[in-house]
């Protein structure tokens, strides 16, 4: 019954992922790239909650935007998480 969620920072634009036509990740997700991190969470036992992501954050930051969403994604995923 051990949940684990993965908050991330990234310098890519959220564009640079989920998309096929993209050099350098593919159509990877953020998840794809952080699949050996899942996989040690997953031996443990874990079950992951929805991961959380903030992009570019170097040349766009949108750090108030961020802690919003950031507060809205644990509102959702915690309640949703309780509620099963």
């Amino acid at each position: 019954g051990k949940k684990y969620m993965l908050s991330l920072t990234f310098n890519a634009p959220k564009e640079s992922f989920d998309d096929a036509g993209q050099f350098l990740f593919q159509g990877k997700s953020v998840d794809d790239l952080l699949f050996p991190m899942h996989m040690n969470f997953r031996f443990f036992g874990m079950e992951p909650l929805p991961t959380f992501g903030a992009f570019d954050v170097m040349k766009n930051a949108e750090v108030e935007k961020d802690f919003a969403r950031f507060d809205a994604h644990l509102k959702t995923t915690f309640a949703a998480a309780q509620a099963a």
